[in-house]
């Protein structure tokens, strides 16, 4: 185990013990996430073979407003000067449980970059291949990293929301590419037409899955606040967090 896995392991123990005999507000608890998720093997199959895919060339053209990370950090002017605690998710938009985390904590986490106390980095990444039939989970990845591109971190997380609210299920159709066109204009970009028939930027979301598997990212969500893995841990199992458990870690890891 690396001094930088030790490090962050400690850190979320001492959160943990923190939230579960200090505050006294839950039973919920926090901890890294230190093994692999099991995964169905058929869902294992396809997402591996999309991940591999021709994410080789290190010249895949990465779009704008893009950090190394293959994320879209949203920050403000508030954050200059400060030391913003950084909140990272990485989601696919078809998954369902993004949207329910998305809907309990977006206003919370708008306000908190608001206020300069945060900055989130946007990481969506195409996890759910094997329940997208029309390859939707890749083309709407593709699609909000077109809007990125054209309209900047401001339209993209315009994108980002239309694409939760009108999120289809799994194992169905997806969206068709003219209504990832329609939201693309609702969230400000007029031109992103060709970018999201042609897949311009699906290499390039291929090596963002092939960078999160590398940070064992094993299921969406996945949060992280100072690159500590954030969990709900109740009953003796560990579910995706809610507005308390991310609430309370970075008010912790702010300090």
């Amino acid at each position: 185990m690396s001094d930088r896995h030790e490090g962050r392991q400690a850190l979320a123990d001492k959160i943990r013990d923190e939230h579960l005999h200090g505050s006294g507000r839950s039973k919920f608890v926090f901890k890294v996430l230190v093994a692999l998720i099991a995964v169905v093997a058929a869902a294992a199959v396809l997402w591996l073979q999309f991940a591999t895919s021709g994410t080789a060339d290190s010249d895949v053209a990465a779009p704008q407003n893009s950090t190394e990370q293959f994320g879209f950090l949203h920050t403000s002017d508030a954050a200059a000067g400060r030391n913003p605690v950084t909140v990272t998710i990485y989601e696919d938009f078809l998954c369902p449980s993004c949207k329910v985390f998305h809907d309990e904590t977006a206003d919370y986490l708008a306000e908190q970059v608001t206020a300069g106390t945060i900055d989130v980095e946007y990481r969506p990444i195409a996890f759910l291949v094997n329940a997208s039939p029309d390859e939707y989970t890749q083309r709407a990845s593709n699609a909000a990293a077109c809007v990125a591109d054209l309209g900047g971190v401001g339209a993209f997380i315009a994108m980002h929301d239309l694409l939760l609210a009108n999120q289809p299920e799994e194992g169905a159709t997806g969206l068709t590419d003219d209504q990832l066109t329609e939201f693309a204009e609702q969230a400000g970009v007029a031109d992103a037409v060709s970018c999201i028939a042609d897949r311009t930027f699906e290499s390039w979301a291929a090596q963002a899955l092939d960078a999160a598997i590398d940070a064992d990212v094993t299921s969406t969500p996945t949060i992280r606040v100072n690159d500590v893995t954030i969990l709900r841990s109740a009953d003796g199992k560990e579910t995706m967090p809610g507005l308390e458990e991310v609430q309370y870690a970075i008010e912790q890891l702010a300090e």
